[in-house]
C-alpha cells in the first residue's frame, strides 16, 4: 500500500468521529487492518475474532462502519455473519458494511454480494483504493438512513415519496432507483412502476431495472415475455444470480421444468451457500423425477446450512418434504432403500455442519423423518418407536423444540392416537406468535383434515369413558379399550388401559397373554406419567410382591383425560 493517503474531493467521512468494527479470525490481519484505518484518522476501532464477539460488540456500541473478513472460522462466513447481525437487529441503517477477502473467486464474490454489503474489497488493496471503498460505503449508509427513517416514522408511501424527491433533486442513483422500484412493485402499483422503469432504462439502465421490468412483464403481460427478457439479461450478465433465480421461477411456472432445473443448477453452482437455491433445485428435480440432482442438492444444502438460527432445520424440513414426494413415487423397494441411505448421508453431513447445541434438534428431526417414512410404508410399530425416540429428550419441555419439529410430529401422533402428546404440543403451539412457512403448511394440512380431527374427538371420548369405568367395571372397560385398539392398535393409553383391565378382572385366567399390548409400548420411551404406569403394570405382570403395587404406590390410571383437553388442540381447526 502507498504511504500517502490522498484526499477524496467529494464529501469525506468524519474519520475521527467514526466508530469502526473489524471482524477477522486472524489477529495479525486485525492488527494490519487497524493500522491502515488509523492512517485515515480513525480513532475508535474495535475488533472481533468470531461471531460471538461480533454480537457482543454490536450490542454494546453503534458502529458507522463494519469491516468483516469473508473467511472467518468454520462456523460462519462473513456473509452469514452479516445476515445474523441483521436478524438480531444489531445494525442501524446508517452503518456501512464492507466484506473483504484475499479470495477473489466468483463463488466468494457472489456469496458476499448476495447479502448486499455497501462494498466488497479484494486484498491486498492500495491505500487510496481502500479509502475510496470505505468512503463509498459510508456515503451509501448516509444516503439510505433518511429513507429508512421516513419509512419507519411515516410508512411505505412516505418512503416512495422520499425516493422520488431525492432522485429529482440529485439525479441518478442506483441504490435509490432500486429501492423505489422494489417498493412500487411490492405495493403492486404497476402503472407507476412501468413509468419509472421506462425512465431509468432510457437514462440510467442497470440489471436491477431489467429485473424490475421482468417482474412487471410477468404480471401485466405474460411470463414468456419475462423469460425472454431474463434470458437476454443473463447473456449480458452471466453471473447475475437474481436474474437466474427469477428465470428459473418463471420457467417452472410455465411448465418448462427441465429448462428451469438447468437454470437453477447454474445458479446453485455459482453460489452454493444460498439455501433457497438448493431447495429450488431439489423441488425441480423431484418434479422431473430425477433422483441424483435431488440428492446432490440435499448434499449441498447440508454442507452450507444457515446455522445462525433455526433456519437450518426449516431448510432441512422443506428438503425432506420434497424428498418424500420423490421417495413415494418410486415403486421399487430397492430404489427406496437406496434413497433412504442417501438421506442418511445428507443427515450425517448436516450433523457436521450444525453447532453442538443444535445437534439434539437434528437428532430429533431425523427420527421423526424416519417415522414419517416408516408409517407411510405400514411399519407402524417401528414408526412409533422412532417418533418416541425423537421426542423423548423433550417430553418434559416440548416448548424448547422449534415449531417445525412439532409440526412434523403432529400428523404422526394423530395417526397413532397419542392424545396426550397431541394436547401437549398444541398447548405449546398455541403460545407461539410466529410460524415459518413450512410449519404453516403442515398445520394448514391438519386444519383441513376434518375427518382425522373428528376421529380424534371420538377417540378422546372413548378413552375417557373406558378409563372412568376401569376401576369399578373393568370387564366393560376392557371391551371399550378393545374397540379403541381396533382403530388405533398402537395407542399407548388404550394398550395400558387394556392391560390394567385384564389385571383387575378377578376371574381372569392368570395365563393371559399380555404380549400384544406390551409389544406396542415396551420397546420405546414414553412420557413420564405413562412410563411410570407401564413400569407398575410390568411389575404386577411379573408377580412382584403385592405390597409394591397395592399399598398406594400402584396408580392404575392417574393421568385421566381432562374433559377440556379438546379445547387445547381445537384451535388448530380455525
Amino acid at each position: 500500500m502507498t504511504d500517502k493517503v490522498q484526499n477524496i474531493n467529494l464529501t469525506s467521512p468524519p474519520w475521527p468521529k467514526l466508530r469502526v468494527l473489524v471482524i477477522d479470525d486472524q489477529h495479525s490481519a486485525q492488527s494490519f487492518m487497524k493500522s491502515m484505518l488509523l492512517r485515515f484518522g480513525i480513532r475508535h476501532i474495535d475488533t472481533a475474532s468470531n461471531y460471538r464477539e461480533a454480537i457482543s460488540q454490536c450490542q454494546q456500541a453503534a458502529y458507522q462502519l463494519i469491516l468483516v473478513d469473508y473467511h472467518l472460522d468454520h462456523t460462519l462466513n462473513g456473509s452469514e455473519l452479516i445476515s445474523l447481525l441483521r436478524k438480531k437487529q444489531l445494525l442501524s441503517a446508517d452503518c456501512g458494511l464492507v466484506i473483504f477477502s484475499a479470495d477473489a473467486s466468483a463463488r466468494v464474490v457472489l456469496s458476499a454480494l448476495a447479502v448486499e454489503p455497501d462494498a466488497f474489497m479484494t486484498l491486498p488493496m492500495p491505500l487510496r483504493s481502500l479509502q475510496e471503498k470505505l468512503t463509498q460505503a459510508w456515503r451509501n449508509s448516509q444516503a439510505r438512513q433518511p429513507l429508512y427513517q421516513q419509512m419507519s416514522e411515516k410508512g411505505f408511501d412516505e418512503g416512495i415519496r422520499y425516493c422520488k424527491e431525492q432522485l429529482l433533486k440529485h439525479g441518478p442513483d442506483y441504490q435509490l432507483e432500486s429501492l423505489l422500484l422494489d417498493m412500487l412493485l411490492d405495493k403492486e402499483d404497476w402503472a407507476q412502476a412501468k413509468r419509472y422503469i421506462e425512465l431509468f432504462q432510457t437514462y440510467h439502465p442497470s440489471a436491477k431495472v431489467a429485473l424490475a421490468e421482468a417482474r412487471l412483464l410477468a404480471h401485466t403481460t405474460d411470463k414468456h415475455s419475462a423469460i425472454q427478457l431474463l434470458r437476454r439479461l443473463v447473456e449480458k450478465s452471466p453471473m447475475c444470480l437474481d436474474a437466474l433465480d427469477l428465470l428459473a421461477s418463471y420457467q417452472s411456472d410455465t411448465g418448462q421444468y427441465h429448462e428451469a432445473m438447468l437454470t437453477a443448477h447454474r445458479a446453485l453452482k455459482l453460489n452454493p451457500a444460498a439455501s433457497h437455491r438448493a431447495l429450488k433445485l431439489a423441488q425441480l428435480a423431484a418434479k422431473t423425477g430425477q433422483g441424483e440432482p435431488l440428492i446432490q442438492a440435499g448434499m449441498t444444502l447440508a454442507t452450507h446450512l444457515p446455522i445462525i438460527d433455526v433456519g437450518w432445520i426449516i431448510c432441512l424440513a422443506e428438503f425432506c418434504a420434497t424428498f418424500e414426494q420423490h421417495y413415494f413415487s418410486q415403486p421399487e423397494p430397492k430404489v427406496r432403500r437406496q434413497l433412504r441411505r442417501r438421506l442418511n448421508q445428507i443427515s450425517d453431513r448436516a450433523h457436521h455442519r450444525v453447532l453442538p447445541a443444535q445437534r439434539p434438534f437434528l437428532n430429533a428431526f431425523r427420527q421423526i423423518t424416519d417415522a414419517r417414512l416408516l408409517l407411510a410404508q405400514g411399519a407402524t410399530l417401528k414408526a412409533k418407536r422412532r417418533l418416541m425416540l425423537g421426542l423423548s429428550g423433550y417430553f418434559g419441555c416440548l416448548n424448547k423444540l422449534p415449531s417445525v419439529i412439532l409440526a412434523e410430529a403432529l400428523p404422526i401422533l394423530l395417526q397413532l392416537g397419542e392424545t396426550g402428546l397431541i394436547a401437549d404440543i398444541c398447548q405449546v403451539l398455541k403460545h407461539r406468535d410466529h410460524f415459518d412457512g413450512h410449519s404453516q403448511f403442515r398445520l394448514q394440512a391438519l386444519r383441513e383434515n376434518h375427518c382425522a380431527f373428528e376421529a380424534l374427538r371420538k377417540l378422546e371420548s372413548a378413552l375417557r369413558t373406558a378409563q372412568s369405568a376401569s376401576q369399578s367395571q373393568p370387564a366393560q372397560a376392557l371391551l371399550k379399550f378393545k374397540a379403541i385398539l381396533h382403530d388405533y392398535p398402537y395407542c399407548t393409553e388404550a394398550n395400558l388401559g387394556k392391560i390394567d383391565c385384564l389385571l383387575r378382572i378377578p376371574q381372569q385366567d392368570c395365563r393371559v397373554d399380555f404380549t400384544p399390548q406390551l409389544s406396542a409400548i415396551s420397546t420405546m420411551p414414553l412420557p413420564p406419567l405413562l412410563s411410570q404406569w407401564r413400569t407398575l403394570l410390568r411389575a404386577q405382570i411379573s408377580n412382584l410382591p403385592e405390597s409394591q403395587f397395592r399399598n398406594g404406590q400402584y396408580r392404575p390410571l392417574r393421568r385421566e383425560l381432562d374433559p377440556v383437553r379438546i379445547q387445547t388442540w381445537a384451535p388448530l381447526l380455525h
